[in-house]
């Protein structure tokens, strides 16, 4: 079976992710994109505009390599649902959480809105904290 573009196009985004591949992420997104990032911390809260995305993903990566392993990808015309094994150290920090970030995709494939949800909040604020 044939994987969903959105579902590809996401595939892609992690694996730019994973090589710290900005350029590659940022043509994913409308001009409008919002993006959410949970919990209470120093990332914490909603990004609007495409530019402001970008500067959160870029700083949500600075310094401390993230690597996420994709583990299931479910797509469709309008929604992607990705989990992944997120981890990462920094500053004396270990990160090891499943991450499920769920995906609005518009009928050009681009990226609407995102939301990331770790399956461990409280590990993940630390973290970032």
């Amino acid at each position: 079976m044939t994987e969903h573009p959105n579902a590809a196009a996401a595939r892609r985004s992690y694996e730019a992710w994973n090589s710290g591949d900005l350029d590659v992420i940022r043509e994913y997104f409308t001009d409008d994109a919002v993006l959410h990032l949970a919990g209470n911390n120093a990332m914490s809260g909603a990004y609007r505009g495409r530019d402001a995305v970008m500067d959160a993903i870029a700083r949500d990566i600075q310094g401390w390599g993230p690597h996420a392993e994709v583990e299931t990808i479910l797509g469709s015309d309008d929604h992607v649902i990705v989990f992944c094994q997120v981890t990462s150290e920094r500053d004396g920090k270990t990160l090891d959480v499943v991450l499920a970030q769920a995906i609005t995709f518009n009928a050009e494939g681009k990226v609407t809105e995102a939301w990331f949800l770790p399956n461990d909040q409280r590990a993940y604020d630390q973290f970032f904290s």
